[in-house]
């Protein structure tokens, strides 16, 4: 700690500057490993559990209907 006031004595606003993106930036690297994480669960899940299904809007469904 005290060679961290040592460094914002020396450089001023530019140490404060750069602490804070160090800091900010192991936060996103952490946020970013959990929410490939996420996916990576979520995507495993649906293929397991859901049948794969296809939803067709009114329009194209109507069209295909009175083709048939």
């Amino acid at each position: 700690m005290k060679e961290f006031l040592e460094l914002i004595k020396k450089y001023g606003a530019t140490a404060v500057l750069l602490a804070w993106l160090f800091h900010t930036n192991i936060r996103v690297n952490k946020l970013e490993e959990k929410l490939f994480r996420c996916l990576e669960n979520d995507k495993y899940n649906n293929y397991s559990q859901r049948p794969s299904e296809a939803v067709l809007p009114k329009k194209i469904s109507y069209e295909t209907e009175s083709n048939s």
